[in-house]
């Protein structure tokens, strides 16, 4: 027979806020900042690392992507909203693509106030070859930009509670009102209420092993940060909130044993063993399948001329850098310079970037960020009223990367800035009270046991399964196992996690987000049917698109407890 508590005593503190925003990356930081133009919100950030250096570009950025205006590159919003969308199989939002390019040069004024370098002296901006022929890509100095967000968080008054890891969200008749979290240094449990919740906790890492790291180094190189397990959106499905595009893996044909070199697939073109540049071999059959190109047309070059003869998989490839031009390697090497700074120094002890080829190879990170994820509206809020998303958590939309985080912090705090003050605050009964409990028992479960399974062995081991029986080329039996097994993990091994202090606890909490992820990833990608956007998702036992039955979204939400799901058209 459980024990009544109050609130106060399930908790080592409560804490009430207008404005609580999980997550103090590129679009928690910029909501809170905007938010705070009304002096009389109070605003409170979680987040799990510290915001100083935390979230996708916690080491720096390079580049503003996505630009589209008549001023600056000749260039529609409208329109290239619409090409953006249609890149992304149908099933990306025309509507919230083309809110997002409009909406994307607000935040870059709020950028340049707080002393973030955007143009160069001639007080122009540089723009990157991209979409457009003019460039879409504003390639500026961003090495400290979160120390200057995080400097203008603390100046406005925020409340930040750094290494505070959320750990699930409070609901009541439908609508969030709080918060349960755990102080990862100390053990604290916290309870926060709140009028509106913002999760902008990144996008699914964490979910495929890297391939060029032996265990347990293999779990923390990641394309992306690697904090971004996949937390929020574990949260806001087990909240009752609407998941879309779940079956999409995050593809990529890297550099061999450096996960962040993107910059240099900027500079350098890839070609095959035989010395033939895939641009130039596949240029048509890229634009047949992906219009423009899609979001990583080096990745889409390696999968030509189809997937069963893909040239990732009969040939080796290589980024050859030895005929750079001199002007490409100098952007190449501003954008290691701003961006994971390490990346300058890998680029030395190789002898500079013309030296010898770097070998690339397919792996997958996790899941398609901004594409795969929770679903929203043009105000930001999901299907749990007062539940709002922002950044690469976000689902249904072209991945429109930092700018297009920014933008919906900006979006959806310019909105709260009117709706927070007249909203009332929430109010806990008996049933808030048991969701805390409940809570609060499950995440101290580990604590309690001197031996059980380790968290981070059990995240190989789900990493394994995904590799194996998952991945880029997926058929109907394999899928089938996946799904087993998560199954098993979820039964046997999550109840017998083990922890022996909060930052093992962390781990703990982490791998149960990671095994429902996992589960829900194969879940969908044995549900459609068909293969859309290869290699994304590729169907082996069903290689052809089907337009007639499956040009739709698969839209998930837990119903008591189970997965449901239904077929969806977004506008």
């Amino acid at each position: 027979m459980s024990v009544k508590l109050s609130l106060e005593e399930l908790a080592d503190e409560v804490i009430e806020t207008d404005f609580l925003i999980i997550g103090g990356g590129l679009a928690g930081c910029t909501a809170a900042i905007k938010a705070k133009d009304n002096k009389n919100i109070d605003v409170t950030i979680l987040e799990k690392a510290a915001v100083r250096r935390s979230g996708e570009c916690g080491a720096g950025m390079d580049h503003y992507p996505a630009i589209a205006h008549p001023k600056i590159n000749e260039v529609s919003p409208d329109e290239y909203g619409r090409v953006r969308a249609a890149d992304f199989g149908g099933l990306a939002s025309t509507k919230l693509s083309i809110i997002t390019a409009r909406d994307i040069i607000k935040p870059i004024a709020l950028l340049e106030d707080i002393g973030v370098k955007l143009r160069e002296e001639d007080g122009k901006y540089r723009l990157l070859p991209g979409r457009s022929p003019k460039g879409d890509f504003i390639l500026y100095r961003g090495a400290d930009l979160k120390l200057k967000l995080a400097a203008e968080v603390s100046k406005r008054g925020v409340r930040v509670f750094d290494r505070t890891m959320c750990t699930n969200l409070i609901t009541k008749d439908g609508a969030v009102v709080g918060a349960t979290a755990v102080n990862v240094r100390d053990g604290r449990f916290f309870v926060f209420k709140a009028k509106a919740i913002l999760l902008s906790t990144g996008g699914i890492q964490r979910l495929y092993g890297y391939p060029f790291a032996t265990f347990p180094n293999n779990l923390f190189m990641a394309y992306q940060v690697a904090t971004n397990v996949g937390d929020g959106t574990a949260m806001a499905y087990r909240a009752g909130a609407k998941l879309t595009n779940m079956e999409y893996t995050y593809v990529h044909i890297g550099l061999a044993g450096w996960p962040q070199g993107a910059h240099v697939r900027h500079a350098v073109p890839i070609k095959n063993s035989k010395g033939k540049i895939l641009e130039e071999k596949y240029a048509t059959k890229v634009r047949e399948r992906y219009g423009l190109g899609g979001f990583y047309p080096w990745t889409n070059l390696a999968y030509m001329p189809d997937m069963a003869k893909a040239e990732a998989v009969k040939d080796v490839l290589y980024h050859d850098a030895t005929e750079t031009p001199d002007e490409t390697e100098t952007y190449g090497l501003f954008m290691a310079a701003n961006e994971t700074p390490m990346g300058v120094k890998i680029i030395r002890d190789r002898g500079g970037l013309r030296t010898a080829p770097f070998e690339m190879r397919d792996w997958i990170s996790g899941l398609f960020r901004s594409f795969s994820g929770v679903m929203f509206d043009e105000k930001g809020e999901t299907s749990v009223k007062g539940l709002f998303v922002a950044g690469d958590i976000q689902g249904g939309v072209p991945g429109y990367g930092a700018s297009g985080a920014q933008t919906w912090g900006y979006r959806i705090a310019s909105y709260l800035r009117e709706y927070v003050p007249n909203t009332e605050k929430p109010s806990f009964d008996a049933e808030q009270i048991r969701q805390v409990q409940a809570e609060r028992k499950r995440i101290r479960a580990p604590l309690g046991r001197k031996e059980g399974v380790d968290p981070l062995e059990l995240e190989d081991y789900i990493r394994k399964v995904m590799q194996h029986y998952v991945q880029i080329y997926k058929m109907e039996p394999k899928l089938k196992r996946a799904v087993e097994l998560m199954s098993v993990v979820q039964e046997k091994f999550v109840p017998a996690l083990a922890a022996s202090n909060p930052h093992e606890l962390m781990r703990t909490i982490e791998v149960q987000n990671i095994v429902d992820i996992a589960k829900l990833h194969a879940q969908t990608a044995l549900l459609r049917t068909e293969t859309r956007m290869p290699p994304y998702h590729y169907r082996v036992d069903y290689p052809e698109q089907d337009d007639v039955h499956w040009r739709k979204n698969i839209v998930l939400q837990n119903v008591d407890g189970e997965m449901k799901y239904t077929l969806e058209t977004l506008e």
